[in-house]
């Protein structure tokens, strides 16, 4: 072995034992310990006495809330009172006059009602009815099922 291989070779082993028995070297210092030993870091977000408010009704206003009232609907529930009103079919477009409670759309299909498209997917679902008017026409790209009442 060459002189500066052993050279090498005693330095390493000198650093190593020197590393193993120095305890105390640290890269960094480890985090102050409140009371109860639990670590936290030393940061003040609020450099003053004085603890943040906020104030969540400047003016002081009561808020009312009124779950229990619901507003008069304009449009009276009606049924089918005449069987021969109501009508159930297969299409790409529906003309009114006609209330729809029930649509099945395949998946990603598009609407038109008055030039305005939308996308609808097979999850939509009417949450009460859809109103056609006389002269109205719902369009779609895809055959769907739908059921309504004409009205009389």
């Amino acid at each position: 072995m060459s002189k500066t291989v052993k050279v090498v070779l005693t330095l390493n082993a000198i650093l190593l034992v020197t590393l193993l028995l120095s305890h105390n070297l640290r890269a960094q210092l480890p985090p102050q310990v409140n009371a109860d030993g639990v670590p936290f870091f030393n940061v003040n977000i609020n450099p003053t006495n004085v603890p943040p408010m906020v104030n969540v009704n400047p003016y002081g206003a009561v808020p009312k809330v009124e779950v229990t009232q619901m507003p008069q609907l304009a449009i009276a529930p009606a049924g089918c009172a005449d069987r021969e009103n109501f009508q159930t079919a297969v299409g790409r477009t529906i003309s009114g006059p006609l209330v729809i409670t029930y649509l099945n759309v395949p998946d990603q299909t598009e609407t038109s009602l008055g030039g305005q498209r939308v996308a609808l997917s097979n999850t939509t679902q009417i949450a009460t009815a859809l109103y056609l008017r006389s002269g109205q026409q719902l369009s779609f790209d895809k055959d769907v099922i739908y059921s309504g009442c004409r009205p009389q």
